[in-house]
């Protein structure tokens, strides 16, 4: 298993954080060498997205499509989102939370992510680890950055 979790508190609101973590298209932006392919429509469950990583033609794509949405309410200050990926090369799951902390939010990001020919997951498990807390942490800092600098000071 190669599971990871990323934890970040930011002064955002509950909702502004959910809007900028689940914006999926803009993963695309701040994920060096990845394009977004989205399903027609707002998100939900069933709804399905591809983020395809490389040039040119040697592009490796992660499938996924979303298996719980709850976005933030005013009854309800938390947000959950989770996805499966179902594509040939990679396999996992991504669960993303968001609640209030303090005057902002905690966002939390648990990933389980392997290729799907992986013959030796106790091998790569650390390194893909590593990895992941990297690559999402990162992902994650970008995402909610460009929506703090939005918030009026």
């Amino acid at each position: 298993m190669t599971a990871f979790t990323v934890v970040r508190e930011t002064p955002l609101s509950v909702a502004e954080a959910w809007a900028a973590v689940t914006d999926l298209r803009a993963h695309g932006d701040v994920v060096p060498l990845t394009r977004m392919v989205l399903d027609e429509g707002m998100p939900r469950v069933g709804w399905g997205f591809s983020a395809g990583t490389g040039a040119g033609r040697a592009m490796l794509w992660d499938h996924m499509i979303v298996t719980r949405w709850e976005p933030p309410t005013r009854d309800e200050p938390r947000g959950a989102m989770h996805i499966v990926k179902t594509g040939q090369w990679l396999g996992g799951w991504a669960h993303i939370h968001i609640e209030p902390a303090g005057e902002g939010a905690r966002v939390e990001w648990t990933e389980e992510i392997y290729p799907g020919l992986d013959p030796a997951p106790r091998l790569t498990g650390p390194a893909a680890r590593w990895l992941g807390a990297k690559l999402f942490g990162t992902t994650l800092d970008r995402l909610l950055g460009r929506a703090e600098a939005l918030v009026p000071a």
